[in-house]
């Protein structure tokens, strides 16, 4: 049976992936588009998760270089958590109106 080594290269993988498909997710909005803010708020917590993975792997880690990766995915996964959060923060206002200018364009005053 083959014995599993420290995560450190999972994590810059799934740091890495994450951030591509957050980056994809917010560049690729020309507009506001409301709809995307449940998908970058799970993209939030995924980066979230990963930064929780590396904390876990920081202890497990036994080389300067396998600290190292562990570094560069928390730093990517932070950089995604921060961009994706102010992203949904300063979107969700904005659709929160439109919501409510449709809901009243939907039901005039009663």
């Amino acid at each position: 049976m083959p014995q599993f080594k420290s995560g450190s290269t999972g994590a810059i993988a799934l740091s890495l992936i994450i951030a591509v498909a957050s980056a994809w997710m917010g560049i690729g909005a020309n507009g506001i588009y409301c709809d995307r803010l449940p998908s970058m708020t799970i993209m939030a917590t995924l980066a979230a998760f990963v930064i929780a993975l590396c904390f876990r792997l920081f202890a497990r880690a036994d080389t300067r270089a396998k600290k190292a990766q562990l570094a560069m995915a928390l730093i990517i996964a932070a950089g995604t958590l921060f961009a994706d959060t102010r992203f949904v923060l300063k979107y969700r206002g904005i659709c929160g109106q439109l919501q409510q200018q449709i809901r009243q364009m939907r039901n005039p005053s009663q």
